[in-house]
């Protein structure tokens, strides 16, 4: 090894990715540092440690990421600093229209496909056991009998607050398939959702249909739609 290149690797920050494994938007991050190739290791917060998640942002959230002395919280606003300190390769397509197009997708990931993950995580009894499960591997049994209500009581209130448990079960899922099958002619034909190559616009919609397909019984519904089960395909790893 030359001498600069001791140099380089001694001064390679220590990337600490926080969060909670089932997060779609800890997911995001996931692949964002993936693509990215940026070596890091995780902490998860199971069970009751999720405690200490208030010490680590002031919104109490998760993900946040450590890049050596430096703590970003929100996936969002970790992208943009990835895309600074890890330009290559882009989060961002460079053409003006596709990348406001990318930013565009990725905030209806976070915010419309996000309500439906909750929605159904929260609804679906199955979903719900599989997902307090999740969040409690690893972690002494006892814990969950604890974690469990307190869990399912702050889903649930947020899921009130948007609105959706005001409308029948099947409006909502037809609602949501919809917008699946509108995913699935953007993606006709395409390979990414924009530009020649895979952008924050396919991390995010993957990462929230990601955990739909985990934690919810609408998988084989989702994958029934050609384009997105292809797609979905090619974004593991």
């Amino acid at each position: 090894m030359t001498p600069d290149a001791e140099s380089r690797f001694d001064l390679a920050p220590d990337v600490v990715l926080h969060q909670w494994e089932i997060s779609p938007f800890c997911g995001k991050v996931r692949r964002m540092l993936r693509m990215k190739g940026v070596a890091h290791r995780v902490e998860n917060y199971n069970g009751l440690r999720a405690l200490k998640v208030a010490r680590l942002s002031r919104a109490g959230t998760l993900p946040v990421l450590d890049w050596g002395a430096e703590r970003v919280a929100d996936s969002s606003a970790i992208a943009a600093f990835l895309e600074q300190h890890q330009p290559t390769p882009r989060l961002y397509p460079a053409g003006a229209r596709d990348a406001a197009l990318a930013r565009t997708l990725e905030d209806w990931a976070d915010e419309a496909l996000y309500a439906y993950t909750l929605y159904f995580r929260v609804e679906y009894a199955q979903a719900r056991a599989q997902a307090i499960a999740l969040l409690c591997a690893g972690r002494p049994a006892w814990e969950r009998a604890i974690f469990a209500p307190v869990y399912t009581r702050r889903l649930r209130s947020r899921v009130d607050a948007l609105g959706l448990t005001r409308r029948p079960g099947a409006e909502i899922e037809a609602a949501f398939l919809r917008l699946v099958d509108d995913l699935d002619t953007l993606l006709r034909g395409r390979e990414w959702l924009v530009g020649e190559a895979r952008s924050i616009a396919d991390i995010a919609v993957a990462a929230q249909l990601d955990e739909m397909l985990r934690t919810s019984t609408l998988a084989e519904r989702i994958r029934h739609r050609p384009n997105v089960a292809r797609w979905l395909a090619q974004q593991a790893g």
